[in-house]
């Protein structure tokens, strides 16, 4: 198998699965609609660009020269998961909003929890150099591109037919805590590893 299908295979299998920017991306597309998380997408993937590119140019070697970098990230992660569960969990039935949300601040949001997310960086510290000697980072970067342009395609359809069950059933609370609960979840996986 060559490197590019074993790194692709590898990459797409960890990025489909829900994790922090995949709910991020669903609990978006649930409360504000699609528009409001193309940005969202678009954040998460310039974050898996930076982590990849950095993991691909000598990253695990800075962050085994400064491991207090590494844990300032986890807390960073942690922290932001586990505020974003608390306003789940607090948030009354939502009222769809207008999709046209601040792109910038989206974007940003999503960078922020993407770059920060530990569990992403130990992934491309673990894969990267696995395949660094024969592959080329623009390629890697461009399966990142398109995978996850697949994948966020697929969370922000799946809001759709999970919009209209919130709707028609009143849902709304049940689907926030259960989010809420990934989160929290994800949180302490995070923490613990």
């Amino acid at each position: 198998m060559s490197s590019y299908w074993l790194f692709a295979t590898i990459w797409f299998v960890a990025a489909a699965t829900p994790g922090a920017d995949t709910m991020l991306l669903l609990s978006t597309s649930l409360s504000t609609g699609w528009k409001s998380a193309v940005p969202i997408s678009l954040g998460i993937s310039s974050a898996k660009i930076i982590l990849l590119t950095a993991a691909f140019f000598g990253l695990s070697a800075l962050l085994t020269a400064a491991p207090q970098l590494f844990v300032i990230l986890k807390i960073f992660g942690c922290a932001f998961l586990l505020w974003r569960a608390l306003q789940l969990w607090r948030a009354k039935q939502l009222k769809p909003q207008k999709s046209g949300t601040n792109f910038l601040a989206n974007f940003s949001l999503a960078f922020s929890v993407g770059v920060s997310n530990p569990q992403a960086l130990l992934f491309y510290i673990a894969v990267v150099p696995q395949v660094s000697q024969s592959t080329n980072p623009w390629v890697l970067n461009a399966i990142i591109l398109v995978g996850f342009s697949l994948i966020s395609a697929f969370y922000i359809l799946l809001a759709k037919p999970l919009s209209v069950w919130i709707q028609r059933g009143n849902h709304q609370h049940l689907v926030n805590r259960i989010v809420s609960v990934i989160f929290v979840v994800l949180a302490l996986t995070i923490a613990l590893r």
